[in-house]
């Protein structure tokens, strides 16, 4: 169970282009992956919350990860998305994504039922038991689904070899500090663009984020300041992508970075319904931000 790639980089979140009609847009997914990798991303995580996965039927979700492996080409890591709520269904995701090579992994754990920590932890091991050649990586985003990770719960499966760190989409920056003191070799993936810094400090050794589909140099700037210790740089940078965060998310992140890529020849269409569409004054202010320029110097 090792990856053809060093998998501790920085990750775009990796939004999923459609058509008007909504059904899935191949071609401008392939043009988005070689932009991207043009433009400096280390790595592609496939169906998750920025590539609007849980809209997607599991024969789109596979269709996506086939698509991203193929025109990556072996150049980067890739880093499948396959939570859902059915255990059955995440693990026929884990065994397709072993046949076509991803390089790991991840799943948000079962939602809307109230599952029982116990329930949960038995969801992510049924996957490591049952496709156990594939690495996994544990989504903590407390926010969407109503469970939140730290040293106690996820130690239990951090234990495991085959469990190779989380995605730590959360503020807890102290529960991500306490699982990285108790788990050193685990690779922890900062998941919100807006605390990077300050998730490296706590223990962040990766990142999957959103705004990395457009700023990729930047976030990759700000990792070698943090490492080569200039810390006060680090954080200017870090105000710098705060303020393109907040407009961002001040309309809808998801739709904000699809518009975007619109506007400069990339057509990743609208997200999927019940996603709003951008009125036009959330179009202007998106425009603004376009003529900012992308990388942050």
């Amino acid at each position: 169970m090792v990856s053809k790639h060093k998998l501790d980089v920085i990750y775009s979140a990796l939004a999923t282009p459609f058509r008007a009609d909504e059904s899935l847009n191949l071609e401008a997914l392939r043009k988005l992956v070689r932009y991207e990798l043009e433009n400096g991303v280390e790595g592609f995580y496939c169906c998750g919350s920025s590539g609007e996965g849980l809209l997607l039927s599991l024969e789109e979700r596979k269709k996506v990860l086939e698509t991203v492996l193929e025109e990556a080409g072996g150049k980067v890591p890739v880093i499948s998305h396959i939570g859902t709520v059915a255990t059955r269904d995440v693990i026929e995701l884990a065994r397709h994504a072993l046949s076509v090579g991803a390089d790991a992994v991840s799943m948000i754990p079962p939602y809307y039922y109230n599952f029982s920590m116990d329930e949960i932890i038995q969801y992510y091991m049924d996957v490591v038991n049952e496709v156990s050649e594939i690495p996994v990586i544990v989504y903590n985003i407390p926010q969407f689904t109503g469970v939140s990770f730290n040293k106690n719960n996820a130690g239990r499966l951090l234990e495991n070899s085959h469990v190779i760190g989380i995605k730590h989409t959360s503020t807890d920056l102290f529960g991500l500090e306490r699982m990285r003191h108790d788990f050193p070799d685990k690779i922890y993936f900062n998941g919100f663009d807006e605390i990077f810094l300050s998730g490296l400090c706590a223990g962040a050794n990766a990142a999957i984020g959103t705004t990395v589909n457009l700023y990729p140099k930047t976030f990759r700037k700000l990792m070698d300041l943090y490492q080569e210790n200039r810390i006060d740089e680090a954080g200017k940078l870090q105000t710098l992508v705060n303020h393109r965060v907040e407009e961002m998310v001040g309309v809808g992140i998801f739709s904000a970075v699809k518009y975007i890529f619109r506007k400069i020849g990339i057509d990743c269409g609208e997200c999927r319904r019940p996603f709003a569409k951008l009125n036009e004054e959330q179009k202007a202010r998106l425009d603004r931000l376009i003529e900012e320029g992308f990388e942050i110097e």
